[in-house]
Formats: structure tokens, sequence, C-alpha cells
């Protein structure tokens, strides 16, 4: 029971601190000797636990994504309307991202299981984010003419797919917020909603 606990614990330090180094560096950068040696593990163990980089790279994402997914929670549960509540949203995870080497981002794309774990994730939450948006045109906010399944289908709200151009990330967050995020919402914003908008500009 003990040696479970203990490499349970030493399983997430591991992740803790390779997603430490990712972000800071860059994936391609970071190699498992690194890992280790920051841990101050052998090589040995690490693959024991980790089949290889990829393995590791997956698992910090996933991390990540939960941790998203609990902030996505946390500001349902207390903003007002979907329009505060996407505002702040975009605010939190661009804020996040601006903090992030953007070659981290860029990089993702090269590992084959990271980007069938994110379309998994965009496909389990499709249904979700489409009732929420839904509330949005039910509390008069969002325009009720738009097919928001097409929306999503096009990558709507997928942030992540703006985070990992090059061309957008040499942008500071404000800009990106501004001129994506805000443009976006003004499409699909009711006369009502824009007034919200503008609050929040």
């Amino acid at each position: 029971m003990e040696k479970s606990v203990e490499k349970t614990d030493l399983r997430e330090r591991i992740v803790t601190t390779a997603s430490r180094l990712f972000k800071a560096q860059g994936v391609k950068q970071v190699r498992m000797d690194d890992v280790a040696r920051e841990l101050s593990v052998s090589k040995k163990t690490l693959y024991e636990l980790f089949a290889d980089k990829e393995e590791l790279l997956l698992e910090v994402v996933k991390v990540i994504s939960m941790g998203f997914h609990h902030n996505v929670k946390e500001i349902i549960c207390s903003s007002a309307n979907v329009l505060e509540q996407i505002f702040m949203l975009y605010k939190r995870v661009i804020e996040h991202c601006s903090k992030v080497n953007p070659l981290f981002f860029i990089e993702l794309i090269r590992y084959p299981k990271v980007q069938a774990y994110f379309e998994e994730v965009h496909t389990r939450h499709a249904d979700c984010t489409k009732k929420w948006l839904q509330m949005g045109v039910e509390q008069g906010l969002l325009r009720d003419d738009v097919n928001y399944e097409v929306f999503l289908r096009q990558d709507g709200f997928q942030i992540d797919k703006l985070l990992i151009n090059p061309e957008v990330r040499k942008y500071p967050a404000k800009v990106i917020y501004d001129s994506i995020v805000l443009v976006m919402l003004r499409g699909l914003a009711t006369d009502k909603g824009l007034e919200i908008i503008k609050q929040w500009k």
C-alpha cells in the first residue's frame, strides 16, 4: 500500500515538474533526462512510470485540461449570465496562456496522441457547450438565428487553435482578446447582449 502511495506521489511530482519545464521552455527543448535530473530520480525510474515523452506530455495536457474544466464550472457557478461567463473564461485562459512559452502550444501539434485527446475532449463537451450557448439565447443575450451546431463544428470557442498559431501568438493577450474574442461575441450577441459587451469593454 505504501509503495503504491509513493508511486502515485512520484508520478504526480513528475507531471508537475514536466508541466513547469514544458511551459517554460517548450516541449522539444525538454528531455526526459532534464525531468529526471530536476527531480533527482533515475531515468529508469522515470521510464517505469511513463513509456516515453509523449505519454508524459499527454498526462501534463490532461491535468491542464482538468484544471481548465474546473475553472469553467467555477465561473459558471459565480457568474450572472452566459456572456459574463464567456468573458471571464476567455480572460482567464488568455492570461494563463500569456505566461507560457509559445513553443509549448505550437509543438503540441507534433504529438498524435495529444491531438487525439484534444479532439476527444472537444467531441465530448460539444453537447454541453451547445446547451450553454442555448442558455444565452434563452437569456436574450445571444441571437436565436445562429446555428450553434455549425458554429461549434467550425471551431467556435476553440481558443487553443488560435494560440498554437505563431502569427497570432506574437501579439499581446489583450490584442488577441479584443481582435478575435470581442469581434466573435459581437457577431453572436443580441442588442441586449451588446450592451453587456460595451460594459465589459
